[in-house]
């Protein structure tokens, strides 16, 4: 590590998409009274901060990309740490800083002092014991807000903002989950399925962005109705599909595929009536996501190269 860093009046670290720690400066270890790296970001924090740090700061360096001004307490020696943290995501890592403070944020000073204040109006009269219950039932109001906000940025990372399917980001995952699980056992395989629509630029410039967005939802309402769980559906670019096919036999998907491309073809649409071109490959021993990726988008381009609305088998 630079010996900038390393000298830092702030704590500086690397974290992995895992949250493992990649560096720490001295500044940091001088904090938390150690000498070695910890594995793992949860091993420097106090159990509620655990928590903390699992339902906020998660959902929110997945949605903005950074953190800024998290408040944690770190584990010392058997006692509670506050820090501020800021963290930014680049490259694939998240690169953060902290800074030991003495006492609680503004925030939290205010929430402690209502509640010596809601404790005495308490004891006084009836009519503030009253006023109590009232700030009570405001505090659940906020708190259920914070629940349903929290579950609004966890749906914002994992689902495309237009047509309400996993997005590319859950794709890529998924991928990576179907890879690891065919490469551990012998008896399971999976099939990739590309696509996109024929001709949709040709839809915008004549009927206009609207319109396409459209047909985009009610094809994202097809797909739903014709692909059964534990198969993915993604949106993985503007008009482009995937789906992962957990069926280990490339036949039946095969067949689901094709079963898929006719209803499109033949089904009544409100908006705009498409075609789709596919491709579909299957799991291969040594397979990585880029493998088994490169092979099904070739298989959708000879779709297209031979005509559209067809599937081709890689």
């Amino acid at each position: 590590m630079d010996e900038q860093l390393n000298v830092l009046p702030c704590g500086y670290f690397v974290l992995t998409s895992d949250w493992e720690f990649v560096e720490m400066n001295q500044t940091m270890r001088n904090i938390l009274c150690i000498e070695e790296i910890p594995r793992h970001m949860h091993d420097i924090l106090t159990v509620p901060s655990k928590v903390y740090f699992q339902t906020y700061f998660i959902p929110a360096i997945s949605v903005h990309g950074e953190v800024r001004e998290m408040y944690l307490n770190l584990k010392v020696e058997k006692r509670p740490v506050p820090v501020l943290m800021n963290v930014n995501e680049r490259n694939g890592r998240y690169e953060g800083v902290i800074v030991q403070i003495k006492v609680r944020d503004e925030y939290e000073n205010q929430l402690l002092q209502s509640k010596k204040d809601a404790e005495r109006i308490q004891k006084e009269t009836d009519v503030a014991y009253n006023k109590l219950l009232g700030l009570l039932q405001e505090v659940e109001n906020k708190q259920q807000q914070l629940l349903e906000l929290n579950g609004e940025l966890q749906e914002l990372a994992t689902r495309d903002e237009l047509t309400g399917l996993f997005n590319r980001r859950v794709f890529r995952k998924s991928l990576d989950a179907a890879i690891d699980r065919a490469q551990l056992f012998d008896s399971y395989s999976f099939s990739l399925l590309l696509f996109d629509i024929d001709h949709f630029k040709k839809v915008n410039d004549t009927y206009g962005h609207q319109v396409g967005d459209d047909v985009l939802k009610e094809l994202a309402r097809k797909l739903e109705q014709m692909v059964d769980v534990p198969d993915i559906i993604a949106r993985i670019g503007g008009e482009e599909f995937a789906i992962i096919y957990d069926d280990p036999n490339h036949q039946n998907n095969i067949k689901k595929a094709e079963e898929l491309r006719r209803y499109l073809e033949e089904s009544v649409w409100a908006s705009i009536a498409i075609t789709v071109s596919m491709g579909i490959t299957t799991f291969t021993c040594g397979d990585t996501s880029s493998h088994i990726y490169v092979r099904a988008d070739d298989a959708q381009y000879t779709s297209k190269r031979n005509g559209r609305n067809q599937l081709t088998s890689i």
